[in-house]
C-alpha cells in the first residue's frame, strides 16, 4: 500500500463522499493530514493509529474518525481488511455551517458506557457496506452513500464536542510549510536530502526547522525521510523479484543496519520473511 500522495487520495470535494475497501499484508502510512474527515472501520486484523501523538489500537469491529487537518499515521504488521470513508469538509459545511467549531474526532477508547448502544448501532451500519460492495445491486451506490451519511449524522448527534482552540485549524501557514517539505521529500526521497537543504527550502535555520518538524509531525525529519523510503521499498519487495539490496539502494537507504531495524519495527518482520510468506501464498 503506497499512500504518500495525500492530496490526490483525499480529493473528494466533487462527490462529497468516497468509500474505499482495502486488504493489505502489512502497511504503513507516515504522518500526514488532509481536509476531508476520515473514518476507518476494521473488518479483520488490527491497526495501530497515532492521531496528534495519541496512539489508538483499532481491532475488528471498531472504527475511528479523524477530524480535518489532524496529523495522523497508521501501521499494521499483519493481514488486515477494512473500509475507509472520506467526507468532504466543503460538502459538509453546506449542511453544518458551524462545522469548524465542532470536534468530530472519535475512537472507542474515549467511549462512555452510556453511549455504547449508539456506538454499536454505528458499527452495524458500517457492516452493511461490504456486502453491498460485493453484490452491487441496482442503486447500491445510493445506499452506500446513505449509510455513510447516517453514520456521520449519528456521530455528529451523539459524539461531537465543541472544538478546543488547539483543534481549530487556524495555523494554515504551518500546514502549508509542512506540505511544501513533505511534497519535496516525495519527489526526492531516493536521493540524499540533508537537514540544511530542507531548512533552506522553507527559509528557516537548521535548528528552527528541526524543532518545527518534530513538534508538528512527532518524528525527526531524517526519520520521516526514511519512513517514506521504506514504503517504496516494501512495495517493491512485494511486487518485484529484484534483490533486496538493489531495492534498498534504489530508494535511497544507505544505512543497511538502520534499514533492517526500522523495517522490522514498522512491518513486524524482515524483508526476507515477507518474500518467504509471499512465496508460500502463491
Amino acid at each position: 500500500m503506497i499512500a504518500f500522495k495525500y492530496k490526490q487520495l483525499y480529493n473528494v470535494d466533487d462527490t462529497g463522499i468516497a468509500i474505499k475497501y482495502y486488504t493489505e499484508r502489512g502497511y504503513y502510512t507516515p504522518p500526514h493530514w488532509h481536509s476531508p474527515l476520515e473514518l476507518i472501520f476494521v473488518l479483520n486484523g488490527s491497526a495501530e493509529m497515532s492521531i496528534n501523538g495519541h496512539r489508538h489500537l483499532v481491532v475488528p469491529g471498531d472504527f475511528v474518525l479523524i477530524d480535518s487537518n489532524q496529523i495522523h499515521e497508521s501501521k499494521c504488521a499483519t493481514m488486515t481488511m477494512g473500509l475507509c470513508i472520506h467526507y468532504s469538509r466543503q460538502h459538509l459545511q453546506k449542511y453544518i455551517p458551524d462545522l469548524d467549531h465542532l470536534n468530530l474526532q472519535f475512537s472507542r477508547d474515549i467511549l462512555v458506557k452510556e453511549k455504547l448502544d449508539i456506538y454499536l448501532q454505528i458499527c452495524e451500519l458500517l457492516k452493511k457496506l461490504p456486502p453491498l460492495h460485493v453484490q452491487q445491486p441496482l442503486g447500491y451506490r445510493l445506499e452506500c452513500e446513505s449509510i455513510a451519511m447516517e453514520v456521520l449524522y449519528l456521530i455528529l448527534t451523539h459524539f461531537a464536542r465543541p472544538a478546543e482552540e488547539s483543534l481549530i485549524p487556524e495555523n494554515i501557514g504551518s500546514l502549508d510549510r509542512l506540505s511544501a517539505i513533505t511534497s519535496y521529500v516525495d519527489d526526492h526521497y531516493s536521493k540524499p536530502i540533508s537537514l540544511e537543504e530542507a531548512a533552506q527550502k522553507l527559509g528557516l535555520s537548521r535548528e528552527y526547522f528541526c524543532r518545527f518538524f518534530k513538534q508538528s509531525l512527532g518524528v525527526t525529519f531524517t526519520r520521516y525521510v526514511n519512513q517514506i523510503r521504506l514504503i517504496h521499498i516494501y512495495h517493491d519487495i512485494c511486487n518485484t523479484e529484484d534483490g533486496i539490496m538493489e531495492i534498498v539502494e534504489r530508494h535511497g537507504f544507505t544505512n543497511y543496519k538502520l534499514f533492517n531495524k526500522m523495517f522490522k519495527e514498522i512491518y513486524g518482520c524482515t524483508p526476507r520473511e515477507i518474500r518467504h510468506k509471499l512465496a508460500i501464498d502463491k
